[in-house]
């Protein structure tokens, strides 16, 4: 229930009392009570200070904290817009009782605050402020390293209504006759975006990233996360959080396939229904994420992290992301408490070892795999040749984007080797150079099989090196929607978009290697090179085909999950979380056998 017509009840109370006053006692010995002030607010405002992760001010931006909910932070959707795009509003338009027009400056919307329903024709248009990173984009997925930028965007279908039932899941969206009012955490959830963009309230001030999680690659600062590190919390911060976290996970999670609550019905079901299914372990994780005891709910997010382990991706331990001082008073007191839940919850889900054990062999494998190249080919050796066949390990799809992003703002020289010894996109650019000048040279293999994950835009890089083609196939779990965004590349590293960017060949014989511990882009490059018509050799890669998202909990927190914007796909729209079958499959001893790497690679060509 709203808090108007709470004030509505209280008004019609006061006249109910006044009219029974009246009634029984003269008026000579009981006056008429004062009328009830038609001005009377059920909330406070505050003003509160908005900084950037590096403690700059952004400003200021004014939150309500209802009677009923007095620890609950509220914001209108007006000033949540200017301070997550500045220099931007939502115009705000009530069309009937309870019913709100919503106007973005990319899309529509409307709220009726009796329902608790938010609908759109295309949310992720209203949310949408990739204008900042590149004018004129969409709300797509991109790391914004300045080797690519965004063409173009195709959705299928174009557009798909939404309707978000925050009611059902008993958050209250509340509104005056100028605007319409979100739990902050709640509209915060609904902002955060294939970039990262996001807000985090801690009670005292607001933490806004508008470069995304590449602002919080440390964690949170310490002095934001301080003012939220007590051993307690209050019972409506308590009540809220569980009710926002259930309505998150439900509706935004990306449901790669995997996880054990996705597999006792979490979609279908919701969060806090699944758990109640799921047995004593979901009970225990439900209890937890609801206590007041500080220190347990932080149990109750590791706990919930089991049963929606998704193999990387997403870790709802807010200890993994919110960066606490691991040296402080408070991490000793709550890891008491968190270790010692943690090992009486895996008592109720002994299935729970099962996954763990997926993840370890995955890092014995990775052992094993860096083991057996030293041996062969040497310790961070980045470039070998055997023959007609060119090798280049490729450990990450990250690059040191500082020297890239001086280099196109012309305030640095191109990035080297010798600049950037670390820098694997360097390494791969050199790799291809070398093999693309050596005449004996007719093969390049390039090693992922212990790469887990970076950066898209580097798959970018590469597969329009490769195959001359730069998309990325997704799909938005929510809507159903499939995608296409398509980027152009900096073929030749030059710091320009132009036709020289067609000119760069390579007349090689390209293949990829990988193992069950490529994951995420190192799934995703061999589902992309297996359709361009690369082979692949190894194992079945790792899985990992969710996009994931840095979000705030309502205490101030934060955690990261497999989003529903972007589940990554291959070319026909097939999810790739089991990961993606080699076109030659190895054993470990052969992974760097590059004289049978060769044959494979030679008989696929000239088939």
């Amino acid at each position: 229930m709203s808090m108007p017509k709470l004030l509505h009840l209280r008004q019609l109370q006061c006249l109910l009392i006044a009219i029974f006053v009246l009634s029984a006692c003269s008026i000579d010995d009981n006056p008429v009570p004062e009328p009830v002030n038609p001005d009377q607010k059920d909330y406070l405002e505050r003003l509160v200070p908005v900084v950037d992760p590096n403690g700059e001010s952004q400003g200021m931006v004014m939150l309500r904290f209802y009677n009923d909910m007095p620890n609950v932070a509220y914001v209108s959707i007006s000033n949540f817009q200017q301070i997550m795009y500045p220099g931007t509003t939502v115009q705000v338009t009530k069309t009937a009782d309870h019913q709100y027009a919503l106007f973005s400056p990319c899309g529509t919307a409307t709220v009726d605050v009796r329902t608790d329903v938010f609908e759109s024709d295309d949310y992720e248009a209203f949310t949408n402020m990739m204008g900042m990173v590149q004018p004129g984009m969409p709300n797509t997925t991109y790391d914004a390293l300045p080797i690519i930028r965004w063409k173009s965007l195709e959705k299928t279908p174009q557009q798909v209504h939404v309707a978000l039932d925050y009611g059902k899941f008993g958050i209250d969206l509340r509104a005056d006759d100028a605007n319409v009012y979100f739990p902050f955490a709640t509209i915060a959830d609904l902002y955060v975006d294939g970039f990262m963009h996001l807000a985090s309230f801690n009670g005292q001030t607001v933490m806004v990233a508008p470069n995304g999680a590449y602002s919080l690659e440390n964690g949170y600062p310490q002095n934001f996360i301080a003012p939220i590190l007590n051993e307690t919390r209050t019972a409506d911060m308590a009540d809220f959080a569980y009710k926002n976290l259930c309505f998150t996970l439900t509706n935004f999670f990306g449901y790669p396939g995997r996880s054990l609550l996705e597999n006792k019905g979490l979609k279908e079901k919701g969060l806090d229904q699944a758990l109640l299914d799921y047995g004593q372990a979901g009970q225990m994780a439900r209890e937890l994420l609801k206590s007041q005891n500080m220190y347990e709910y932080v149990a109750g997010t590791s706990t919930l992290g089991c049963l929606l382990n998704d193999g990387g991706h997403t870790y709802t331990d807010v200890t993994v992301i919110s960066g606490i001082d691991n040296g402080s008073t408070f991490w000793s007191e709550m890891n008491a408490v968190r270790s010692a839940k943690l090992a009486e919850f895996i008592t109720y889900c002994p299935e729970y070892a099962d996954v763990e054990q997926v993840l370890i062999d995955r890092y014995l494998l990775r052992s094993l795999l860096n083991n057996k190249r030293t041996e062969k080919i040497g310790e961070g050796v980045k470039y070998y040749k055997e023959g007609a066949t060119a090798y280049c390990w490729f450990n990450s799809f990250m690059c040191d984007d500082s020297g890239w992003r001086k280099f196109y703002k012309g305030e640095g020289p191109k990035p080297t080797v010798a600049d950037y010894p670390n820098d694997w996109l360097i390494a791969l650019t050199d790799a291809l150079e070398k093999a693309e000048s050596d005449p004996e040279v007719k093969n390049f293999v390039l090693d992922i099989s212990t790469n887990g994950g970076g950066s898209s835009d580097v798959v970018m890089f590469i597969t329009s090196i490769f195959c001359n083609k730069a998309d990325i196939y997704y799909e938005n779990v929510l809507t159903g929607q499939k995608m296409k965004s398509t980027f152009d590349v900096d073929r030749n590293l030059d710091g320009k978009f132009d036709e020289k960017d067609a000119e760069v060949k390579y007349h090689l014989n390209f293949a990829l290697l990988v193992s069950p511990f490529s994951f995420s882009c190192g799934n995703m490059l061999p589902a992309l090179l297996k359709d361009y018509g690369i082979p692949i050799l190894g194992q079945r890669s790792g899985g990992g085909s969710c996009c994931v998202l840095f979000n705030p909990s309502a205490d101030g927190f934060g955690y990261r999950y497999s989003t529903h914007r972007a589940r990554l796909t291959d070319t026909k729209g097939e999810n790739i979380d089991e990961g993606i079958v080699p076109t030659y499959e190895l054993d470990h001893d052969d992974y760097f056998n590059i004289q049978k790497v060769a044959q494979l690679v030679e008989g696929y060509y000239a088939q």
